[in-house]
């Protein structure tokens, strides 16, 4: 048994965010003109998986309707990917809000999170739910999270598989698996860096793999039985060959706990392509493969 390999499309590694965004205007990195080639190039890596983050303020850059330009052009992206067959598993906040939305509270204020972000997730739902495989409505749950994920799983449950997204290491963590566990189809996994495991060396020590597998096994034990998935790892780096040196003992310790009898559904690497800013992606921005493709993908 072995775990189904994916790959990010964030608005941040991909678009850019927005200039009707809290964070925005950034830079892309050509996704926006070049995404069937991208695409294609995912897709012929070996990529069966994508976690696409529908931009939350480019599809509603003010309250209301969705813009139908943006919507259109996800809708071409989500049936682009199905047809070469990569299964699509859609975000709708991931690091970014919109400016009105931020302007009024954002999530910060219960009552404001409380009145648009169920009514955000129903128009998504209702426009896009045929054409996606699955949903990480939260690329990171917040502190907080049984409101906003009660509202969420209520709107989005039943019909494909809805993934609660928790950020590891932290005694937050386990709050947030508790606050969730009842209302979740897969558990997520966002894993630290290297460095974040308080690693100096440029190479994984083995404390790091350890610290990952122990990440592992308390989530798989904190989820009840539901499947585990890494929802995001970024190695963070910008030099390929130690960004494929992370990778590598990332799978090793993944195998290792799907060997001592987890269940991992899927690892989500990212970013797919070279950003911007020149971190190490599996592609890199002249859209070649990087050393992360032989380390994360088995051979074809």
């Amino acid at each position: 048994m072995t775990f189904r390999r994916g790959a990010a499309l964030t608005t941040a590694t991909t678009l850019g965010f927005a200039d009707t965004a809290d964070l925005g205007p950034t830079a892309g990195n050509g996704f926006y003109r070049g995404w069937p080639d991208d695409l294609a190039s995912i897709q012929e890596l070996g990529i069966t998986d994508l976690r696409l983050t529908l931009d939350w303020a480019r599809l509603q850059p003010k309250p209301g309707s969705l813009d139908p330009d943006w919507s259109e052009r996800f809708e071409q992206i989500l049936a682009a990917a199905a047809a070469i067959g990569l299964r699509t598993w859609a975000t709708l906040h991931d690091g970014s809000i919109p400016k009105w939305f931020d302007n009024e509270g954002g999530f910060g204020d219960g009552e404001v999170f409380g009145r648009w972000w169920p009514r955000w997730v129903e128009a998504i739902a209702d426009r896009f739910g045929d054409s996606v495989g699955g949903w990480v409505p939260f690329a990171e749950l917040p502190a907080d999270a049984r409101g906003p994920w009660r509202d969420t799983w209520t709107i989005l449950e039943g019909v494909h598989p809805v993934v609660a997204s928790i950020l590891a290491p932290g005694a937050g963590a386990a709050a947030a698996v508790d606050d969730v566990v009842e209302r979740l189809d897969l558990l997520g996994l966002v894993l630290p860096t290297p460095w974040e495991l308080d690693s100096a060396d440029d190479d994984p020590s083995a404390a790091v793999a350890d610290g990952w597998g122990q990440l592992i096994r308390d989530a798989a034990d904190d989820a009840r039985d539901a499947p585990v998935v890494v929802t995001g790892f970024e190695p963070n780096h910008h030099d390929s060959d130690t960004a494929g040196r992370i990778v590598t003992t990332l799978v090793g310790v993944l195998d290792e706990a799907i060997a001592d009898g987890v269940t991992i559904e899927m690892c989500l690497l990212q970013p797919a392509i070279a950003t911007a800013s020149g971190t190490v992606g599996l592609l890199d921005a002249g859209r070649n493969a990087t050393p992360l493709v032989d380390a994360f993908l088995p051979p074809r």
